[in-house]
C-alpha cells in the first residue's frame, strides 16, 4: 500500500525512475540537494519570518525556519518509521524515508511573497480590485480565483516545478514523493472549500500538480481534490510545530512577550522543560523550546500511528497536531504570538509599508505587461525587474508573472525596487 507513495519517479521527466539499489545517492537525497541549493531557496534568508527587519541577529527569517521545520520533520520520519518499517523496508531505506520528508519540509515556505502572510493579503486584496476593471474580462473564474486567493503554497509548487530551471518541463523535476509530501492543500483555487481551507496550485500548473497525485495511486474526485499524501502530514506537523514554538521564542527574544508567560506555556506542553529558576532566562527559554518540540513530536508520530489506517486510504481528514495531548497549550502559544507579535505597533508599521510596496509594484508590472505598445517607462521596468513577457500568453499568465516576479523578491528587494520605480519614498 506504501509503494506509489514513495515514488521516485521525477515529475516532468519522460525517463524512468532508476532502480534504487543501482545509484550511490539516492534520489530523495538528490531532491534535498536540489532545493537546498537553489536561488529561490537562499531567498529566503530576507523574507519575514515573525518580524520584519529584525534587530537582532537572532530573530528567525523565512531560511531559518525552514531549516528547522526540516530538522524537525526528519525525526517525525525517524519515528513513523521504526512503526511501518517492517511493511516499507524493502521500498525505501529509513535515510530515504528521512529524505522525503525533510526535502518537503526544506520547500514548504519557498513560494511564499515578501512580508509572509501579510504579503499574501496584500496580493489578494490588490487582485480583488484589479480584477474588477474591464480589460480582465477574458479571465475564467478559477483563474480569478487564483490570483483574488492568491496562495504561497501554491506558489512553492509553482517554484519548484515551474519557475526554477523553467527552461524544461517541471522546472526541478523533483520525485514525485517529495512534490506529494509537500502539498498540504492538495485541490485547485475554484474546488469547494469543503475538506482543505486553503488550495494547492494554479489552474496553469494543474497537469504536473495531477502528475503528482496520480504516480502517488490517489484519484481525484468530481472537484479536482486528491486526498492528502500521507507524509504530508509529517510536513504538516513539523511547520505546525515550529510555527507556534519558535514564535513564541522569537517574541520573546524580540521583547514583545514576557519570558514567565512563554515559560508557563511551555511547562504546560512538557512538565519541567523550562529547569530551574536559578538558570539564566534565555537558557530556560532554549531548553523549554527544544523540549516542547520534541514533545509535540513524538504526540504526532503516535496520533500518526493510531490513524495509519485512514492516512494511508485518504479518508483521515483535518491535522495531526489537532489531535494531540498538548493541543490546548500549543493553541495557546499561537494566540500568545498572534495577539503579542504579529499585531505588535512595530509589526503592523513594516506590514504596511511592506503591503503598500507589494500592491505598488503589481500596478506598475501589470501596465507594462499588458501594454500592447509598450512605452519606454514599460520598456525600462520590463528590463529591471527581468519580467519575460511574450506576446503569445494569455492575460492570465501575464498577471501570474507579475506575481511570480513580485512573490519572488525579498522584503528589502520588495522595498526598494518600489521606491526606485515610483519614486517614493517608505517609512
Amino acid at each position: 500500500m506504501w509503494e506509489p507513495f514513495l515514488s521516485s519517479k521525477r515529475i516532468g521527466s519522460s525517463r524512468p525512475a532508476p532502480d534504487r539499489t543501482e545509484v550511490s545517492r539516492s534520489e530523495f537525497h538528490k531532491d534535498y540537494d536540489r532545493i537546498i541549493f537553489s536561488s529561490a531557496f537562499r531567498r529566503l534568508s530576507d523574507k519575514t519570518q515573525v518580524v520584519p527587519f529584525p534587530k537582532s541577529d537572532y530573530t528567525r527569517q523565512r531560511l531559518t525556519h525552514s531549516l528547522e521545520v526540516s530538522c524537525v520533520g526528519r525525526s517525525l520520519a525517524t519515528s513513523v518509521y521504526e512503526m511501518v518499517h517492517r511493511e516499507i523496508g524493502d521500498l525505501a531505506s529509513q535515510g530515504d524515508f528521512e529524505a522525503i520528508v525533510a526535502a518537503a519540509c526544506l520547500a514548504h515556505d519557498i513560494g511564499n511573497p515578501p512580508f509572509g502572510h501579510f504579503g499574501e493579503k496584500a496580493i489578494q486584496e490588490w487582485a480583488a480590485d484589479a480584477l474588477q476593471r474591464s480589460r480582465f474580462d477574458s479571465l475564467t473564474p478559477a483563474e480569478r480565483h487564483d490570483l483574488t486567493l492568491f496562495e504561497g503554497n501554491a506558489q512553492s509548487f509553482r517554484v519548484l516545478t515551474r519557475l526554477q530551471m523553467s527552461n524544461r518541463r517541471g522546472g526541478m523535476r523533483l520525485t514525485a514523493a517529495t512534490l506529494g509530501a509537500l502539498v498540504k492543500y492538495p485541490r485547485g483555487s475554484a474546488a469547494p472549500n469543503t475538506v482543505f481551507k486553503k488550495h494547492g496550485c494554479f489552474q496553469d500548473d494543474v497537469e504536473l500538480f495531477a502528475e503528482v497525485f496520480e504516480t502517488a495511486g490517489r484519484t481525484a474526485d468530481e472537484h479536482g481534490q486528491f486526498a492528502r499524501h500521507p507524509l504530508a502530514l509529517l510536513s504538516e506537523a513539523a511547520d505546525d510545530i515550529c510555527y507556534a514554538i519558535i514564535d513564541l521564542e522569537d517574541g520573546c527574544k524580540a521583547g514583545l512577550i514576557p519570558v514567565e508567560k512563554a515559560f508557563g506555556i511551555l511547562e504546560k506542553i512538557q512538565s519541567g522543560s523550562t529547569g530551574s529558576d536559578d538558570m539564566p532566562d534565555s537558557d530556560r527559554l532554549s531548553m523549554g523550546r527544544a523540549i516542547s518540540i520534541n514533545a509535540l513530536a513524538n504526540q504526532c508520530a503516535e496520533v500518526f500511528q493510531r490513524h495509519t489506517e485512514s492516512i494511508l486510504d485518504g479518508t483521515f481528514e483535518g491535522s495531526l497536531i489537532k489531535l494531540v495531548p498538548s493541543f490546548k497549550p500549543y493553541s495557546k502559544a499561537k494566540r500568545v504570538a498572534c495577539e503579542q507579535v504579529f499585531n505588535s505597533e512595530r509589526v503592523l508599521e513594516l506590514e504596511a509599508a511592506g503591503y503598500r510596496a507589494i500592491q505598488g509594484l503589481l500596478e506598475i508590472l501589470t501596465a507594462a505587461a499588458m501594454a500592447e505598445s509598450p512605452n519606454s517607462f514599460d520598456n525600462h521596468v520590463r528590463k529591471l525587474t527581468h519580467l519575460q513577457i511574450d506576446e503569445s500568453m494569455s492575460q492570465y499568465q501575464k498577471l501570474l508573472a507579475c506575481t511570480d516576479k513580485v512573490s519572488g523578491m525579498t522584503d528589502r528587494y520588495c522595498i526598494d525596487l518600489f521606491r526606485k520605480l515610483s519614486g517614493h519614498a517608505l517609512g
